[in-house]
């Protein structure tokens, strides 16, 4: 028997429960199969595939975006919103929570007992008291087995509203966290049109540099054909050669530049990564508006600066409540009890009660946690200023940043006009022979920056457009875009 109740110990040591608290690493209850089970479950709701292969072309991947799909997709579908999401439902379980402290606290209990023998006691008498010959009486006080059962009705009194400012805390808190809710959609829907209108301007420069190609290929088809008449350098014709192949290695470098971009849009619009997403082009150039208005916008409604200050009467409220618990807890209530003995009666007895109880902070732990919160609050006053000076500068560098691309929109169309009659100049002197290679490159070069500025410079606008929105506090789902 002692070899069996040893083997059974070792075998519970080393197989039971007690592994978890014998081995450093654990496992947690899970085997590989199911940690390789639960990463599966999770990649499928990220849209991933563990096997590294590219999805398959559907018609809602091969279907164009547009501005305000691509903010909608932002909203749905970013994890960064549903983590957010979370926060907030959280903030709302601790204002239920905070909120049932005003309700009755009830308990129970209830037990029944077996004795060996039931517990009695006998009276004693004054002599000559009884009739000789009787036996004095036999009192029992606890019965050899009987059952009991007690319930506890509290009611807190919130006199001194310690319970009240707690509630406020929480609700402050609440509202704290829906503005950090809606400051994280729009950080994901301006990370959409951010990645919108990148892949649109990858996707514009790649087309400059095709241009670009197709123009020094031409050009090097004309050197080739007065190099072979005898009319060209060999130097000028290796000059063409060398600017067509960075050229083609820039084509090359724009393909990348496109799939990066694609990727990052995917990835915040809740798509497969890898998806061939393909993206509606704009050519309506934004509304910014002026900066008195937009910093006013941004004052009423940015969420960092909104949720400061209900962090700022979160503390506030904090510091009040912790305070009032300097203060007397005062509760009332009923309570019922009941035992199945019928040695005493009444066998149900109730009763009502009024209590308070007092803490008193002698070793100032009390003191030192209200200053902790208060210069909390103090430190949170800090940073309510330093970002009303932060949401100034962003905003005005922002509402610039867009009119000055606007600008740039209207310079580069002229100079696009005006680089490609430079370009045809040019291509003609080559021809009488009175400009060099070199000449048509530079001119070709010129061209395709002011192409390249006037591809961007749009884009671009409508990005600085949506961070202007974001530090304003308002939704993007009316960005300024029109189809081609």
């Amino acid at each position: 028997m002692r070899a069996e109740l040893v083997l059974a110990v070792v075998l519970a040591l080393g197989c039971g429960p007690m592994r978890i608290l014998t081995r450093p690493e654990g496992d947690g209850g899970w085997s590989a199969d199911r940690r390789a089970t639960e990463l599966s479950t999770r990649a499928d709701a990220a849209r991933v595939d563990l096997a590294g292969a590219s999805p398959e072309p559907t018609d809602d991947l091969t279907k164009p975006l547009d501005v305000e799909d691509v903010v909608r997709l932002a909203t749905l579908e970013s994890r960064r919103v549903v983590e957010a999401d979370r926060d907030v439902d959280i903030a709302r379980e601790r204002v239920i929570e905070t909120r049932g402290r005003y309700f009755p606290t009830f308990t129970g209990q209830g037990r029944y007992t077996w004795y060996t023998d039931p517990q009695v006691t006998q009276v004693s008498l004054a002599p000559g008291l009884l009739p000789a010959g009787t036996v004095p009486p036999v009192v029992v006080v606890r019965e050899k087995q009987f059952g009991t059962a007690n319930g506890t009705a509290s009611v807190p009194i919130d006199l001194f509203g310690e319970i009240t400012k707690n509630l406020t805390a929480a609700q402050a808190g609440y509202r704290a966290e829906e503005a950090r809710r809606w400051s994280t959609v729009l950080g994901e829907q301006v990370a959409a049109v951010r990645g919108y209108f990148a892949v649109l301007e990858a996707e514009s420069l790649r087309v400059v540099t095709e241009q670009r190609v197709a123009a020094q290929r031409q050009q090097l088809a004309n050197a080739q054909s007065k190099f072979d008449a005898g009319r060209l350098t060999k130097n000028e014709l290796l000059v063409v050669q060398v600017a067509l192949r960075n050229t083609e290695q820039e084509l090359r470098q724009r393909d990348l530049e496109i799939a990066r971009a694609r990727w990052a849009l995917n990835q915040v619009v809740g798509r497969p990564v890898d998806a061939p997403t393909r993206l509606v082009d704009v050519s309506a150039p934004p509304t910014v508006p002026a900066p008195a208005d937009a910093l006013r916008d941004a004052y009423a409604h940015n969420p960092v600066l909104q949720a400061l200050v209900e962090e700022q009467q979160r503390l506030e409220d904090t510091v009040s409540a912790i305070v009032r618990t300097r203060f007397p807890s005062v509760q009332a209530g009923g309570a019922i009890d009941y035992t199945s003995q019928d040695v005493l009666q009444p066998q149900r007895v109730e009763s009502g009660f009024v209590g308070l109880s007092w803490t008193f902070d002698t070793g100032g732990r009390k003191t030192a946690e209200i200053e902790q919160v208060r210069l909390a609050a103090e430190q949170n006053r800090t940073r309510v200023e330093r970002s009303l000076r932060d949401i100034e500068a962003s905003v005005r560098t922002a509402q610039l940043a867009a009119t000055e691309r606007l600008a740039a929109l209207s310079t580069a169309e002229t100079a696009v006009r005006q680089a490609e009659e430079n370009l045809q100049i040019r291509n003609q002197q080559f021809d009488v022979g009175r400009a060099t290679s070199e000449d048509v490159l530079d001119a070709q070069a010129l061209l395709a920056l002011q192409r390249a500025a006037l591809a961007t410079a749009l884009y671009e606008a409508h990005t600085r457009r949506a961070e202007l929105q974001e530090l304003m506090g308002l939704p993007l789902d009316g960005t300024p875009a029109s189809p081609r």
